[in-house]
């Protein structure tokens, strides 16, 4: 004898059907669980089979089917077969999605209802879950509990719902999202750059938060948003050809729907000192008043000095940051000052006063100078002496020319007798050599010179008096006494 059935496990409500069997002629009867079964529930089909209906199946209808056979040759068999009837898992309302703050302790519902007893089971990753040393643990009610979650615990969870001793199940997967609140961290507080066409600056900030936090920075009302760049996250901000005006306090803030986080960068511009003169060259008469203007610009503020190039004497400092004056040497014997910080005044112009000035600006951030030139008349020479020859004097120096700050293009000679009372002069080449020439042997003379620049003639010197020398006569020789007549002997002797 068989039953047969299209499958053992019927669904609540749904309908079933067995099929006995018995394989010979007999009167053939089902019995539920020992007990009789309904007749409406019963079908014969012919003397050697009989159906038995299951309609619309509860749990009570699950239970041990026996189909018995009592044969007309009077042999009694039977063959028995097991219904089972289920209500499929549930899991109702329990959600897909959960979104947690990272820290927190946090529990994972999975509300499951289904007949008869439902196991439940918790995987992750397609592996079963374990507790972890505490931290992650299952309630009485199935919830898993998770204890100072973090974003490693993010994921999928899937909660399977399995009736017991069948191969009957379902699956729920629930998404476990970890948020972080955003965090920002710097490498300096304070940035220090030089500011020039060539600097370039980097301004970054090390982001993090769940979800990916979006990135916004407070620049200075000063900057110039069209020389900045930014990575892909805004991360970092790259400010190309830094200038002055971009100084300030740079603040990265990183924002979620948690919540957000900032840090400040301070970028220190640093500019190279400028010193800018108000004239490049000034000609000057002696005895006039020099002024000349020297503006300095850079961070941190430069202190202005000036120096005399000629002979590298500091003039005078000022230090535009303290407001102070400190006169390191004067050379002008009273006569150079400093007016409203960056004038510098030299009063009553001497020769010696020409040559190159130099105004700098000295600051932490580097020097810078420039240079004018103050141009005068030539100084009369000192320290003169003359050396005479038979029809000249040539004059030597033993102090030399002031030159007024341009150079000696000429020199103006002149002479005179004692017998008269103009001048005679002569002016040469600054290449030539400085002698009188053409003077009458045996002959006392006054003289004297005056240098010259392109700007004028300066003073003559001090008047020398000189004596031209004699002329030397050369005679040939004569011829030896033992070759002359007395009379030439005589007039040899009168020679001598």
């Amino acid at each position: 004898m068989e039953i047969i059935t299209s499958k053992p496990d019927v669904l609540l409500g749904e309908n079933a059907m067995l099929l006995c069997k018995a394989g010979g002629e007999g009167d053939i009867t089902w019995q539920k669980d020992g007990e009789d079964a309904e007749d409406d529930q019963v079908e014969k089909v012919d003397e050697t089979s009989s159906k038995l209906f299951i309609r619309n199946a509860k749990i009570e209808d699950a239970g041990r089917y026996t189909c018995l056979c009592e044969f007309d040759t009077g042999h009694r068999d039977y063959v028995s077969y097991a219904i089972f009837v289920y209500e499929p898992p549930s899991f109702g309302q329990t959600p897909t999605n959960h979104e947690f703050l990272e820290g927190q302790d946090v529990v994972i519902t999975c509300v499951v209802t289904g007949k008869p007893a439902v196991e439940v089971n918790w995987e992750r990753d397609h592996q079963k879950l374990h507790s972890d040393a505490g931290r992650i643990t299952r309630l009485k009610d199935n919830s898993l509990q998770i204890n100072n979650i973090s974003r490693k615990d993010r994921g999928s969870y899937t909660c399977e719902a399995k009736i017991k001793d069948r191969p009957i199940f379902k699956k729920h997967v629930i998404s476990i999202f970890v948020n972080v609140p955003p965090t920002v961290k710097i490498h300096e507080e304070v940035k220090k750059v030089m500011a020039g066409p060539e600097t370039n600056v980097s301004l970054s900030c090390l982001v993090e938060g769940v979800p990916q936090p979006n990135i916004i920075w407070t620049i200075p009302d000063s900057s110039d948003e069209s020389r900045y760049k930014y990575n892909s996250d805004k991360s970092e901000l790259i400010i190309s050809s830094v200038v002055r005006s971009d100084y300030g306090e740079y603040i990265c803030t990183a924002k979620n729907k948690i919540a957000e986080s900032s840090a400040m960068i301070m970028l220190d511009v640093s500019e190279h000192p400028v010193a800018v003169l108000s004239q490049e060259k000034m000609k000057v008469e002696p005895g006039q008043t020099l002024s000349v203007s020297c503006n300095v610009s850079g961070h941190p503020m430069p202190a202005l000095q000036w120096v005399r190039k000629t002979n590298n004497d500091h003039l005078l400092t000022v230090s535009s940051c303290l407001v102070v004056f400190v006169w390191i040497q004067d050379t002008g014997g009273g006569r150079v000052r400093m007016e409203d910080g960056y004038v510098l005044v030299v009063d009553n112009v001497t020769s010696s006063d020409g040559g190159l000035y130099s105004c700098m600006a000295i600051s932490p951030a580097g020097n810078a100078s420039t240079d004018f030139s103050l141009q005068t008349w030539p100084g009369k020479a000192s320290q003169v002496s003359g050396t005479p020859g038979p029809t000249s004097v040539h004059f030597t120096l033993g102090a030399s020319l002031v030159d007024g700050g341009s150079p000696i293009t000429h020199f103006t000679l002149q002479w005179k007798t004692g017998r008269e009372n103009n001048w005679q002069e002569r002016v040469i080449q600054s290449t030539d050599p400085l002698v009188i020439t053409d003077l009458i042997p045996y002959t006392s003379y006054s003289v004297r010179f005056a240098p010259r620049n392109h700007l004028g003639q300066g003073g003559f010197s001090d008047e020398l008096t000189v004596r031209t020398q004699g002329i030397r006569e050369c005679h040939p020789p004569l011829p030896p006494l033992s070759l002359l007549t007395p009379n030439r002997i005589i007039s040899r002797q009168m020679q001598y």
